[in-house]
């Protein structure tokens, strides 16, 4: 019975860990990942019986600004186009995290309560009483039959009337409110920010109960949003009504439809204007938002948006936004896009300056090495969200000092994060991955296109996921493989965001090559547009396009939490023996000759070899090393062996060639190429890429020949740094030696006398503790 029990434990290990399990780096991963089926074939592509689910929304929404309150209501149509039969529809109520019950408050840990600021010490105690909750008014069939509901946290299950066949559809209404979160007192992805010189920003997000994504892989993805793991969700198309204050400009994913309900003439005018020039211009300029924060609303508008083929709806809205735009004409694309931001004078002068130019780079670069930007509009809306990402609309928050100044970190935080809330349209929001799953396929994708925008912006911008950079993580104990869930992530930027991205810099630059990386890369980002991608589809199509086995490399840094650190430890230079005697006797002769230079002492005027017998002393190193002679055998012997030699093998012992045997240890774990700069006497250098495959018949060590024209004097491994190996000690050989400089010092009298007390102290304060310990022995003897 225990064999039995130790047998299935070890089953079970196996089937938990697969990777762990079995250690060879270069076992293939078809065993761990899922079995290729029509729905996703084994190229990494959508089969031809992929399916996936639509949920068409059609969305009505009120401001009221004085109460945070947001009432809704919404008619939304269900598309089953998948082969199974559903008896229920889960969908997301988000906004439920922010009520003292949730999953998400109950099991967050607890903060530090040192030093605490005022704000966060209110946020803190406002997380035990605040409800900002989704408040479900209605939920009836379109024909107003009330439908049964169970409520499970974040999430709602909606049970059906009748069974919904295969590519039958169901519509139903339902009514909600809840309350608004407010930045000073709450995180999050949707917020509302007061100013003090009076007026709102609301950045809205989550707004609505959103359906659930239903999946080949994992069917209803239901799991609870705790606040780090983000969204899976369908696509669909959306008629969105926004009715809030009429002095409020909205801004909202998709196109707005009613343009003369809601804008002044003049702006509509410079709308139209916008269309034809170059540049950014202001469609609210400085000086109408800073009139108009000051206006008090009469009555309300309603701006009417419509989006097609996106899987969420974001907006905002505000009495105190700048707007800016342009409309820009991709270079592939004849459709042009508008590139807007929306922002309050707060932000000024930096985001008139960068933000909707940031866009316009964003939208050029991504669609250079993925595909043309799909969609009519991309805007960047300042506010209390310091960056966050919607379908053609993101929420980005970096701003200059009061008075107007800013460094060069907040320049470069504000082109950063509005390329990379921009570039979030690619993935997810097209490239439609499972964040709630997997934060890595959307982040760290997007942390790599975005590291390519930046260094094309200017370069040596400071980007982050730079191999360099991410060393310092790949060597702390604190941290899980990338391929880990949401929320199960330690040190989550440099897990979902940063790792990633260095990994995908290493394959393009030193594994693959720009050209074959693009290739495939451009391939995965095409086979999966407005679908919904698994991590073993990105690998498998990677291989698939690229024409390499690369599941070495997809173990090392997605699976595993082995850091890169190869070292040389020795190398030798070998050279080829001619076998002629007078030449082996001349070499003889310069090697001693040499090696008594080395080895002599001075004595009076005279230099004597020190040459030592322990028991005669000195000697005379040339009476006890006669010079070998060569006789006339020896060199009959030699012609002999060279007549029978064939005219190529005599050609191949008048080589010039010199052959250096390198031995190099892998001490990190991590799999990677050795990269390998040779340099020789004449001060030249050679480069060498020894492809990672090496590795596969001893992971620990290996050894590898070079044959060159100069004498190799230095071997370096990857002088460049670019495959993160963590320690450049031993990079080289041979070892460099380490200077370091010291200084004296006299000493003065006053540092004596605190020298003096110092002692003095420690003797009393040791004295005082003996005399206790002393103490102590007594009275317990007593």
């Amino acid at each position: 019975m225990k064999i039995t029990l130790v047998f299935l434990g070890l089953v079970t290990a196996c089937l938990a860990h697969p990777i762990e399990f079995h250690k060879d780096p270069f076992r293939q991963l078809e065993e761990v990942w899922p079995t290729p089926s029509e729905t996703r074939i084994a190229s990494g592509a959508p089969g031809p019986e992929y399916w996936q689910q639509q949920a068409d929304y059609d969305l009505q929404i009120t401001l009221a600004e004085k109460k945070n309150l947001l009432t809704g209501t919404g008619r939304i149509v269900y598309h089953n186009r998948s082969p199974h039969t559903l008896r229920y529809i889960w969908m997301q109520l988000d906004r439920n995290k922010y009520t003292p019950g949730s999953m998400g408050h109950q099991t967050s840990e607890a903060p530090s309560l040192g030093k605490m600021p005022y704000d966060s010490f209110e946020s803190l105690l406002l997380k035990e009483t605040f409800d900002g909750g989704f408040k479900i008014d209605t939920l009836t069939d379109d024909r107003g039959g009330e439908l049964k509901k169970r409520v499970v946290d974040t999430m709602m299950r909606v049970d059906l009337p009748q069974p919904l066949k295969p590519g039958q559809k169901f519509t139903y209404r339902i009514g909600w409110h809840y309350t608004i979160t407010d930045s000073r007192t709450s995180w999050g992805r949707s917020n509302m920010e007061k100013f003090e010189k009076g007026g709102k920003i609301f950045e809205i997000a989550q707004w609505y109960p959103r359906v659930c994504a239903y999946t080949d892989v994992r069917g209803w993805q239901n799991k609870a949003f705790l606040g780090r793991g983000e969204f899976a969700l369908e696509f669909g198309d959306y008629k969105v009504a926004i009715t809030a204050p009429d002095n409020h400009v909205v801004t909202a994913t998709g196109e707005l439809k009613n343009p003369k309900d809601v804008l002044k003439p003049e702006w509509q005018e410079r709308l139209k204007k916008a269309e034809t020039v170059k540049t950014p211009m202001f469609i609210v300029t400085p000086k109408e938002a800073a009139v108009n924060e000051k206006t008090r609303p009469k009555k309300t508008k309603t701006w009417v948006f419509e989006a097609k083929n996106v899987r969420d709806f974001a907006w905002a809205s505000s009495k105190k936004f700048i707007w800016d735009a342009v409309r820009h004409k991709l270079v592939t694309n004849q459709n042009p896009v508008w590139a807007m931001s929306f922002y309050p004078n707060e932000a000024e002068p930096l985001w008139s300056k960068y933000s909707t130019h940031s866009i316009i780079h964003t939208l050029n670069v991504y669609s250079k090495f993925t595909f043309d930007y799909p969609y009519p509009v991309a805007i960047s809306v300042n506010g209390p969200v310091f960056g966050m990402e919607y379908p053609m609309i993101c929420f980005n928050g970096p701003r200059p000092e009061k008075d107007g100044t800013y460094s060069e970190r907040t320049k470069n935080a504000l082109i950063s994060v509005v390329i990379h809330e921009v570039g979030h349209n690619w993935f997810p929001m097209i490239v439609n991955s499972d964040e709630r799953q997997w934060s890595w396929m959307d982040e760290g994708l997007n942390s790599f296109l975005q590291m390519l925008a930046e260094q094309e912006w200017r370069a040596n911008y400071p980007s982050r996921g730079t191999p360099r950079g991410i060393i310092g993580y790949m060597t702390s104990s604190a941290q899980r493989p990338i391929m880990t869930n949401s929320e199960s992530i330690l040190q989550f930027g440099a897990n979902a965001y940063s790792k990633p991205a260095a990994g995908l810099s290493i394959l393009r630059e030193t594994i693959l090559g720009r050209r074959i990386f693009d290739d495939a890369f451009k391939g995965f980002s095409q086979r999966w547009m407005f679908k919904s991608p698994e991590p073993a589809d990105f690998f498998r199509s990677m291989e698939d396009a690229a024409g390499v086995d690369l599941d070495w490399f997809w173990h090392s840094w997605f699976y595993t939490t082995k850091h890169v650190d190869i070292g040389i430890t020795n190398f030798t230079r070998h050279i080829l023996d001619l076998q002629d005697p007078d030449n082996e006797n001349k070499k003889a002769k310069e090697e001693k000759e040499e090696k008594a230079q080395k080895n002599v002492v001075a004595k009076g005027n005279k230099r004597i070899p020190k040459y030592v017998d322990q028991n005669k002393g000195l000697k005379d190193f040339y009476d006890k090393k006669k010079d070998p002679e060569v006789t006339d055998a020896d060199r009959e012997k030699y012609k002999k062996m060279i007549a029978g030699l064939k005219s190529n093998e005599r050609r191949l012992l008048k080589t010039k060639k010199h052959l250096t045997i390198a031995s190099f240890e892998n001490k990190g774990g991590v799999i990677m190429p050795i990269l390998v700069e040779l340099h020789f006497e004449n001060g030249k250098k050679e480069f060498h890429t020894i492809p990672a495959e090496i590795w596969k018949k001893n992971h620990q060590s290996v050894t590898k020949l070079f044959v060159t024209g100069q004498p190799v004097v230095k071997v370096v491994i990857d002088p460049s740094e670019q495959t993160a190996d963590a320690n450049n000690a031993n990079n080289v050989w041979p070892p460099q030696i380490d200077e370091k400089s010291f200084t004296l010092t006299k000493p003065n009298k006053s540092s004596d006398n605190e020298m003096k007390r110092d002692r003095a102290k420690k003797a009393a304060e040791a004295k005082k503790k003996a005399e206790a310990k002393k103490k102590a022995a007594e009275k317990k003897e007593k």
